[in-house]
């Protein structure tokens, strides 16, 4: 509690400061020199970055590989999960371990799943996973305005865990009159799904409430078993947003809560079916954030949030195995405060500061009772907690609108880790091709380094019989380069990019079968991944969009000479967004991925790998209804269109794949209604 004081109070004295200052009257328009539009999140636009700096940049001037998936990319794709929405990004990758809705998954962002995933600027993965990075899969994105990826080493800006880049994301705002929208959906394998959302706002507030209940049977099956009876999923999902405009419309204060509770049935134990085990997670989120636009020269942004996760796996005695039960327990809460000060020292340099405190805690429990002809019972509890603080500073030169120098440093110290320095520098030559109207050619390169700090699970996680702990666990140490050309055309319309990445980790984290049965975390002398990756863009009008990208990634543990479990070698995705009339819109994707690689028998190092695949996605909605303020549309969306045998995952010992659901399709309706202007002042 008395921390928790402290950074209350720090953010208290960050808004004070603020209200002393002396600042100019902004507004909320979304012009390019409106100064909200640089500080306040809601002016965006769809081709800037809002997170890596606290304030917009042009994606063509950053020296990083950039995109943004957008709320229309979001809302043409029907609301799919944000695992579906990821898959179509250049250099990620996400590998659901059983293949079916709720089944955990791994991102990993050029050949590594050190990923930074944050939600509204705090981190947003658990001190108790086995592995960095968020739980994506209970994530709906029907309540996200929008998704950064930014690629490549970002320990800088970004803090620990950012060796292939960040994910950021940020939680729907509210806006003009008030509004309500509902969505009610089925399709096969048991799904369902029903949602609510009403929002609204104004230059002085804005407010945004979803609610969102999913459901489905699964659909996961196996050669040797068939279809799996117990992989049903059960996600209720609830996020309130809500913004007050301050100090003559200067500042915004805002609070975001998010809850999400989700049960899913575990399916497989070891070519086992399980029908009664389960996994059962909560997760709550609250985000108290300040940006303050004091003048044109300097801004500022303060952030406080709490993430709390309980998660509980029970696992029952069946007729193939009636002897055998087993209870695991984990409760997890960080604590996170930042804020970050933007000085624009002149009209081509800006100079970013900033601070970082994160405290988290672990507690875990586990029970094992075997009975039969040799009974054993075993608990074990296991705790952990670490506490870090950075500071880091950031400097952005722009020399004639040609050049774009940015470069700083991070200081990070952690009391479980040590105290390491993380410089960063990246840079970007942009200039007109030839002479050609309305085309732009962009170098491009970067340099980083990063720390990924274990998770609390790794270090301190036990199960009885089968993981042991290592509070010596180290934190890894990773070096990244990469290069690359951008080129476009026709004021953008058409875009082409090549670039190569390369990673070095020292100490890299690995899970090694020390003795038959029995893992632990454990340190390796070091890994590398390098590759290229490769996209084009056609948009000629706000009707039509295609996007290809190409990713070939090469990574392998540097003792072993063996490829890093979990990774492919090439992937390919392609989107497309077509929208012939107000009422039309359909939407087509579709993934191509080599087998995923793995290592069955630890002892042995033996690999192996899972089938390729190809995933086609169709999509639309028809707007049966479309009024000033009132729709209703009929959407649908079909997935693994080709019925491909797709696994993403193999049992342990190897000799079962998990393969996802064949052709799978959901249907439903959506309605919106907004009041008319004039009467919706009038309610307010």
């Amino acid at each position: 509690m008395k921390k928790v004081g402290i950074m209350a109070a720090a953010l208290v004295m960050c808004m004070s400061i603020g209200n002393a200052l002396a600042v100019e009257e902004i507004n909320l328009d979304t012009s390019e020199d409106s100064i909200s539009n640089k500080v306040l999140y809601g002016g965006v636009k769809d081709r800037q970055t809002y997170y890596t700096s606290g304030y917009a940049e042009d994606i063509k001037n950053s020296g990083a590989n950039v995109s943004v998936i957008t709320r229309k990319d979001i809302e043409k794709q029907n609301n799919p999960s944000v695992v579906d929405l990821l898959q179509h990004e250049q250099s990620v990758s996400v590998q659901q371990s059983n293949g079916s809705p709720g089944s955990p998954a791994t991102i990993r962002m050029r050949g590594t799943d050190r990923v930074r995933i944050t939600i509204d600027g705090i981190r947003a993965d658990r001190p108790s996973m086995t592995s960095p990075g968020a739980e994506v899969h209970n994530i709906l994105s029907d309540d996200i305005e929008r998704i950064e990826v930014i690629r490549g080493a970002q320990g800088n800006v970004n803090g620990v865990n950012a060796t292939g880049g960040v994910i950021a994301m940020q939680t729907r705002r509210g806006h003009g009159p008030f509004s309500v929208e509902a969505y009610s959906g089925m399709g096969n394998y048991g799904q369902f799904k029903e949602r609510m959302a009403v929002s609204g706002g104004d230059a002085k507030k804005d407010y945004y409430l979803g609610l969102t209940w999913y459901k489905t049977d699964g659909g996961m099956w196996t050669e040797q078993q068939g279809r799996i009876r117990n992989d049903d999923y059960n996600n209720f999902n609830v996020v309130a947003n809500t913004g007050v405009r301050l100090l003559d419309d200067k500042a915004d204060l805002r609070n975001i809560f998010r809850f999400s509770r989700a049960r899913k049935g575990v399916g497989l134990n070891y070519g086992i079916q399980k029908p009664d085990d389960y996994g059962l997670n909560f997760d709550i989120m609250d985000v108290v954030s300040w940006d303050h636009a004091v003048n044109d020269r300097y801004n500022y942004n303060a952030k406080f949030g709490v993430y709390h996760n309980e998660s509980d796996n029970f696992g029952f005695p069946t007729a193939d195995n009636g002897y055998y039960k087993m209870v695991s327990k984990l409760r997890s809460t960080r604590l996170d405060f930042n804020t970050q000060h933007n000085f624009e020292l002149a009209d081509w340099n800006t100079l970013s500061v900033g601070y970082n405190f994160e405290t988290e805690f672990f507690d875990g429990y586990s029970s094992d009772i075997t009975g039969g002809p040799w009974p054993y019972s075993s608990t074990s509890g296991n705790s952990g907690n670490a506490i870090q603080n950075d500071i880091f500073v950031n400097d952005l030169i722009n020399i004639k609108d040609i050049l774009f120098i940015r470069g700083g440093a991070r200081l990070l110290t952690n009391n479980q880790y040590g105290t390491y320095v993380l410089p960063n520098l990246s840079a970007a030559l942009v200039f007109n091709t030839l002479g050609i109207e309305g085309a732009k050619t962009k170098f491009r390169g970067s340099f980083g380094q990063s720390v990924n700090t274990p998770t609390l699970y790794q270090r301190f996680g036990t199960i009885p019989g089968m993981l042991i702990a290592n509070p010596d666990l180290e934190a890894e140490k990773s070096t990244s380069f990469d290069a690359g050309v951008e080129q476009s055309f026709f004021d953008d319309k058409l875009a082409f990019d090549f670039g190569w990445f390369h990673h070095d980790y020292k100490n890299y984290i690995s899970c090694p079968e020390i003795a038959p049965w029995v893992y632990q975390y454990q340190n390796v002398m070091g890994a590398r991944a390098w590759g290229f990756e490769s996209g084009a863009r056609w948009q000629p009008n706000d009707k039509f969009k295609v996007a290809l990208n190409y990713t070939y990634t090469y990574a392998r543990d540097k003792v072993s000479r063996q490829n890093l479990p979990g990774n492919v070698y090439n992937r390919i995705n392609a989107t497309m967004y077509w929208t012939p009339t107000d009422r039309l819109n359909f939407f087509a994707g579709a993934e191509y991925g080599d087998g995923v690689y793995y290592y069955v028998d630890n002892t042995n190092r033996q690999p192996t790998t899972t089938p390729s695949y190809v995933n086609v996605k169709l999509g639309g909605d028809i707007k049966v209804i479309k009024t000033e303020n009132f729709d209703l549309s009929v959407q649908g969306t079909v997935y693994n269109l080709l019925h491909q045998k797709i696994s993403l995952y193999k049992t342990s010992n190897g000799l079962n794949e998990y393969y996802a659901p064949g052709i799978n399709f959901m249907a439903g309706i959506f309605a919106k209604y907004t009041l008319p202007e004039r009467a919706s002042k009038e309610k307010i």
